[in-house]
């Protein structure tokens, strides 16, 4: 006995298809993403400008705190050297002293001489080691940076405003005048003319 089949519609798939209409309800625009994203490079941008600020300003305090560091060694320098040539200076009037004592002595082989001249050497090895030296003036151009003129005289051997003589020397230390030295200054000597004779030739 042949068995009929029966003749069944193919089941429906279990899946409906999606509704065009609901398609992209929970879907994420684009317009968002692209918000975004300009959201997130304005930040960095002004990340960066904030960072490029604080960097101007780093090196700007570097830039002064440099500045401070050579100009607080310069001042300290300087204090240093001024006080190195007050000190000095006030110890140039025990070497006239001594200089005087010594001229004041015409025998070299004296031991009081020898005495004086021996601590006269120690004091003038204590001015070599801190650059301190006697300015050379007789026979130079008189100079107000380095010569006080106590007196003129007149002379016709040297030009007008030659140092002639030293009466108190300079002292120099390094490049700077410490002392002035007091000098007689030389000036143009006066030509007498000749005396017409008093008596008459005939």
């Amino acid at each position: 006995m042949i068995r009929k089949e029966k003749n069944t519609p193919p089941e429906e798939s279990q899946n409906p298809a999606p509704d065009e209409s609901s398609l992209g309800e929970n879907d994420t625009p684009s317009t968002d993403v692209e918000t975004e994203s300009v959201d997130i490079e304005t930040e960095v941008e002004r990340l960066r400008s904030e960072a490029a600020d604080w960097q101007d300003k780093y090196l700007r305090k570097l830039a002064e705190f440099d500045n401070y560091r050579k100009r607080t060694r310069q001042e300290s320098e300087m204090l240093g050297q001024l006080i190195a040539e007050s000190i000095v200076a006030s110890l140039l009037p025990i070497m006239d002293d001594f200089d005087r004592v010594i001229a004041g002595i015409p025998d070299p082989d004296s031991p009081y001489r020898k005495g004086v001249e021996m601590i006269r050497d120690k004091l003038r090895a204590f001015f070599d080691a801190r650059g301190v030296s006697k300015c050379e003036c007789v026979g130079r151009p008189f100079d107000p940076e380095e010569h006080d003129a106590l007196m003129t005289q007149p002379t016709p051997d040297f030009p007008p405003g030659t140092v002639l003589n030293v009466i108190t020397p300079g002292y120099r230390m390094g490049e700077r005048v410490i002392r002035h030295a007091q000098v007689v200054v030389s000036a143009e000597a006066e030509i007498e003319s000749p005396k017409d004779d008093d008596s008459a030739t005939e």
